[in-house]
């Protein structure tokens, strides 16, 4: 057999099999490239302990979903009202934005904070309002200490119980002219307690009607 009829189908088959086996090779590249250089998102999914808001630690649990946060916090101060917060966050690179709501006494407060993570801390600023003015604001750092939430309880809030007023008595004794008590439940009338009045030339003011035209002995 001529040894060239043999070679020439070989060299087709290459020729025609190379353009595809390049291109799967391209795409092997690219999916390497592509998954070195995708950048990965900071993992903040723990309990933090927040300082420079409240005069103490706020202690925050953080639940990650990709780059969003979401936020429980809580305020427990010695022999002050606790509170409880709730928020939401995100996390582009190293910044960080958390922003949380609280019920303080007869009050909502928000608080925004905005933040730059390294070693293991968020560092930034944060800024309070409430009813739509600002109440405060400065830096504060946030150090997580635990990892994880599921360890993360809620404050217990204490209910104040207020008593209630008693009201004032009502005094519904009536006293006659001579200074004496009456039950204002009788249908009589002591006449012995008017017999200065009655009678000839006797002061009438006083006297219930019916009683001035009889003398008494």
């Amino acid at each position: 057999m001529n040894k060239k009829c043999i070679i020439l189908p070989l060299m087709l088959v290459f020729l025609l099999a190379a353009p595809s086996w390049a291109q799967e090779d391209a795409g092997n590249e690219s999916t390497n490239v592509t998954n070195e250089t995708a950048p990965s998102v900071l993992n903040l999914n723990y309990i933090w302990s927040v300082s420079g808001i409240e005069a103490g630690p706020i202690s925050m649990a953080v639940d990650q979903d990709g780059s969003d946060l979401f936020i429980r916090a809580k305020y427990e101060p010695e022999g002050g009202k606790a509170w409880n917060a709730e928020g939401t966050g995100s996390v582009e690179g190293d910044q960080v934005e958390l922003s949380m709501t609280a019920q303080k006494e007869d009050k909502m407060v928000a608080t925004k904070m905005t933040g730059t993570y390294a070693n293991d801390t968020i560092s930034g600023n944060f800024t309070q309002t409430s009813g739509g003015q600002k109440i405060g604001g400065g830096p504060f750092t946030a150090m997580w200490i635990s990892p994880g939430t599921s360890s993360y309880t809620p404050a217990v809030i204490v209910e104040e119980v207020k008593e209630p007023v008693a009201s004032a008595a009502v005094n519904t004794t009536s006293t006659d002219a001579a200074g004496q008590a009456q039950d204002p439940k009788s249908r009589f009338v002591d006449v012995r307690t008017y017999k200065d009045k009655i009678g000839p030339g006797g002061d009438l003011s006083g006297v219930p009607p019916g009683m001035g035209g009889s003398g008494l002995n």
